[in-house]
């Protein structure tokens, strides 16, 4: 089947596989033929790569299970990859981006579903979680999609639709904004983004956020500065749009009164734990970005902005035992929410966080994570089924929405990660471990993992992308063994507020190559 078509039947794509074996239809002996005289490498290669986590008697053995096995929705989450016709990118988007055309042209267009029963392409806010996986595995991947991204970002379509939630009627798609996902297989995606109906995600809260710590992120993993060098336009665009939500010009953005983020049947008001910490780590990796291209006067301006966020941030929320929910005057704002942490994670995958670029205070880190670990994973049935999304401080859930009382498997692996990085090991293997457990052995629903799951055996959305956070995992562990493994001398304890500039100093003084 190398000739696919999407639902609305208005443009024909080939598979990637066609550029080695055809476009005719006719591949399979050669296909097989190919399989049948490589299978036997194809087993090394896949033992070698395996064989250090398999080998590894400190890693437990659910562990083992579970990060190369959610891998299936790689494959199973009705997957696309495909050729990328030269037609198919507009030159007056293309111009300012030099790696994207060879980069679509070499790599090909990937898209996969937000789940088998949400059907949306690349669903970005659930692809921030998702997206360590590729990243670590099939780089190469994520760079395309995030050039698909920047290019989806820079369009608009500016036909009206009404938003179920809200009745309100508002453009498709607006310019300069993170779309929630490139678009629904039954339609043309691509040509056709954000196919997701139920809010305006313009005015969600954490998408723009997402692609600039992702940016980063996928910048300080690959070390390529040519996408660092593309992406920064778009990384200003977006936060330029972000800025209209801090209304207070206080630094710190404010969430609108409604589910404007992820999270999107949990209502968040004013400034909030999740969207205000998002903020954060995005601002700080601006400032390291404005410094590695050389832009001093943004530097300054995000410097600015993250001094000043910080001490809202710390002033508003930090209550001494975790950061309150959000800001409003219900008793959900006390809250305590498992993804609180979610910016410092992503700074911490990409090597900062700490010493001269800490952006929350370390203590008040691994005091929120304790907390999350003594009420939303210990206090929650029994501490074997992970945590849970929100939970009331005298150790109630918090049932004042329907995604409150909920496990979401791949928040709970982000939060894993995020107790590794913080030092809190056995506490992060405990609390990923009541996932799988319940996901794959108790439940029986072996790949086909779902989004969320509530206490008594109710569960919701099979088959969902966001569990592949498991990588993050990973990632922390491996960071974790190379900091160990380094020098004291060489880890640096500067308390400085200037810019971090690792992995690569500065890129003037450094090749293309």
């Amino acid at each position: 089947m190398p000739r696919i078509m999407f639902g609305a039947k208005g443009q024909v794509y080939y598979r990637r596989y066609t550029r080695f074996f055809g476009s005719d239809g006719d591949a399979a002996p050669a296909l097989s033929h190919y399989a049948l005289c490589r299978y036997a490498d194809w087993e090394e290669r896949i033992s070698a790569w395996q064989s250090p986590v398999l080998d590894d008697r400190s890693l437990p053995s659910w562990y083992k299970s579970a990060l190369f096995n959610e891998l299936y929705f790689l494959a199973d989450g009705g997957t696309i990859w495909l050729e990328v016709p030269e037609d198919a990118l507009p030159e007056e988007l293309v111009g300012n981006m030099c790696q994207l055309r060879p980069i679509l042209q070499e790599y090909g267009r990937f898209g996969y579903l937000e789940g088998q029963e949400y059907r949306m392409y690349n669903t970005y806010d659930v692809h921030f979680y998702a997206s360590f996986a590729l990243i670590m595995l099939w780089p190469k991947l994520e760079l395309s999609l995030q050039y698909d991204m920047a290019l989806a970002t820079l369009k608009e379509d500016l036909s009206w639709r009404q938003y179920l939630m809200s009745g309100v009627v508002a453009p498709v798609k607006r310019r300069n904004v993170i779309p929630h996902d490139i678009g629904d297989p039954d339609d043309e995606p691509w040509l056709r983004v954000n196919a997701y109906m139920i809010h305006d995600t313009a005015d969600w809260k954490d998408l723009n956020l997402k692609f600039v710590l992702q940016v980063y992120r996928d910048y300080y993993l690959t070390g390529d500065q040519g996408f660092l060098r593309d992406m920064w336009p778009v990384c200003l665009a977006v936060m330029e749009s972000e800025m209209k939500f801090d209304k207070d010009q206080d630094g710190l953005i404010e969430n609108g009164g409604y589910a404007d983020q992820t999270y999107d049947a949990w209502v968040t008001t004013g400034p909030s734990a999740y969207c205000g910490g998002l903020w954060l780590a995005a601002v700080a990796v601006m400032v390291q970005m404005a410094a590695l291209c050389g832009t001093q006067d943004i530097l300054d301006k995000f410097s600015s902005i993250l001094s000043r966020g910080r001490e809202a941030y710390e002033r508003l929320l930090w209550n001494g035992h975790y950061y309150n929910y959000d800001c409003s005057s219900q008793p959900q704002s006390y809250s305590i929410m498992s993804d609180q942490c979610a910016g410092q994670w992503f700074l911490r995958a990409s090597g900062l966080g700490e010493g001269d670029t800490e952006v929350f205070p370390t203590p008040h880190v691994v005091r929120a994570l304790q907390t999350i670990f003594k009420f939303n994973v210990q206090a929650f049935a029994g501490g074997s089924m992970g945590a849970v999304n929100g939970m009331q401080p005298h150790g109630v859930p918090d049932r004042s929405s329907v995604q409150s009382d909920e496990v979401w498997v791949g928040v709970v692996y982000g939060l894993a990660a995020t107790m590794i990085q913080e030092g809190l090991t056995w506490e992060g293997f405990h609390t990923a471990e009541g996932c799988y457990r319940t996901v794959w052995e108790r439940l029986g629903l072996a790949f086909q993992t779902p989004e969320a799951y509530c206490q008594h055996q109710v569960f919701r959305s099979l088959a969902y992308m966001r569990p592949l956070s498991i990588w993050a995992m990973q990632l922390a562990l491996q960071q974790q063994h190379n900091r160990a493994s380094k020098p004291v001398t060489e880890q640096g304890t500067g308390l400085s507020t200037g810019p971090k500039l690792e992995p690569k100093e500065t890129m003037a003084n450094l090749s293309p190559e």
